[in-house]
């Protein structure tokens, strides 16, 4: 049975600084399903797309696909998935030819197009500027929301978290936007940052296959990035880091000084031991059986003990196959060298980082949100060490916040239970906290002032 999912690579236009060098990104638009094995069957196909509905048919129309379209190959490529869809599109740039092989009315078709380039954000609030910055042998796509008017500003590098997704014009409903939105309106230019191989990123290396070093590489050079506009404030640049986001923002900020850092669902905690207890505690929650969930943390020691004290590659330790059954289960093993959809080196590395050390050593102000109701940081005691740290250094350097009743991914909720019954995209897009904005923005003025 394939699992029902939908997918929208699409989303709008700017006030835009153009960088010739950098060309966008193609554009699909399109929301599809994942065929059944019975439609493959019927079809004779081993898998495809179905397109449910087109996004905006006046940047469709020319690639020439129709609803119902059965999407079986793009350009010789087979489409199995619609990570398979998103990555084929991602590997072409705006008109750039591009050959279906479709069913359409029960028939096999050839038909060819162009890719119009993805849309850019817009606003009439404040000023969008497209930009990029050089990294390894390429560039890295830059996305800057700047208030309007003149002088400089006090400004923040927004710091997302693990996953390998674009963060530009992915809709204002998301709640990195919500957030990033927010803070401009609140006087604040934001800086957004493409990880390496996303969005419009040109010759560097894909973002699911490079490390945790590589990509806090990449933040420090945007941090550099944003200092050098003429219309930031150097003295009140500050980084805002979500979920792994705030393991970057201290690591970065040991290298470029910074006014302050905020960090909101993140850890303390050395990695290794971070995941241990995670599995320990959100499997219970999220419903499997205690006793079941402790037989399998028996075999997840083994294979945490194998990645980051050994330091073996995941296809040695798949050579055992119990292990792998749980290396599969509890994170995702592609069979290579990808755990939770990346590079296993981007989790590995992160533990040989000491967290507490770059916390002691940063003298920048610092405020620790912790939202109760955050299932993939649930720990107080993480939060409240980063602040205890901070003001063992630093004294008054750190501050927290205790969000009640909030989720990871900003939303507000009655409980944990509620948010976890409550994950999905509809929930989390129409109940964002704004509290987390205003405390933001009264913290840093209480800062800089």
């Amino acid at each position: 049975m394939k699992i029902f999912l939908s997918i929208v690579l699409l989303i709008s236009f700017s006030q835009i600084s153009n960088s010739q060098e950098l060309k966008r990104r193609a554009y699909l638009g399109v929301y599809g399903t994942e065929i059944t094995d019975s439609v493959a069957g019927i079809y004779k196909i081993k898998s495809g797309i179905n397109i449910d509905s087109l996004k905006n048919i006046s940047l469709t129309k020319k690639h020439k696909l129709k609803p119902a379209d059965i999407i079986v190959s793009i350009n010789g490529n087979d489409v199995k998935t619609l990570q398979d869809l998103s990555r084929q599109v991602s590997l072409s740039r705006e008109g750039n030819k591009v050959n279906f092989k479709i069913i359409r009315k029960g028939k096999v078709k050839k038909i060819s197009g162009i890719f119009p380039a993805f849309p850019y954000e817009k606003s009439e609030t404040h000023e969008i500027i497209y930009d990029k910055f050089e990294f390894d042998n390429g560039y890295i796509r830059v996305i800057i929301d700047k208030p309007k008017g003149q002088g400089k500003f006090p400004s923040i590098l927004f710091i997302q978290g693990y996953t390998c997704s674009s963060i530009d014009n992915v809709g204002d409903k998301h709640p990195y936007i919500q957030l990033v939105k927010g803070l401009c309106d609140k006087g604040y230019v934001v800086m957004r940052i493409e990880k390496p191989g996303i969005g419009d990123c040109s010759n560097v290396s894909e973002c699911n296959d490079i490390g945790f070093k590589t990509e806090t590489e990449a933040f420090l050079k945007g941090l550099q990035k944003l200092k050098s506009y003429d219309f930031v404030d150097t003295s009140k640049v500050f980084i805002w880091g979500h979920s792994l986001g705030g393991i970057v923002a201290p690591i970065i900020a040991n290298r470029e000084k910074v006014k302050g850092i905020i960090v909101y669902g993140t850890t303390i905690k050395p990695w290794r031991e971070y995941l241990v207890e995670m599995f320990r505690v959100q499997n219970p929650i999220m419903g499997i059986d205690f006793v079941e969930n402790e037989n399998n943390m028996l075999d997840y020691y083994k294979i945490i003990h194998a990645l980051f004290i050994d330091k073996k590659e995941p296809s040695l330790i798949a050579k055992d196959t119990v292990l792998l059954t749980v290396f599969k289960e509890l994170m995702y093993y592609d069979g290579e060298e990808r755990i939770w959809g990346r590079n296993y080196k981007a989790f590995v590395q992160i533990d040989d980082y000491n967290l507490t050390e770059y916390w002691s050593k940063t003298d920048a102000d610092v405020l620790v949100f912790w939202a109760d109701a955050d299932i993939e940081a649930f720990s107080r005691y993480d939060h409240e060490t980063i602040v205890d740290v901070v003001n063992r250094y630093h004294p008054g350097k750190g501050k927290f916040i205790h969000l009640k009743n909030t989720t990871h991914a900003f939303a507000k909720v009655k409980s944990m239970q509620h948010g976890i019954e409550n994950r999905t995209w509809k929930y989390m897009t129409e109940n964002f906290n704004e509290e987390i904005i205003h405390k933001t923005d009264e913290w840093i003025k209480r800062v800089i002032k």
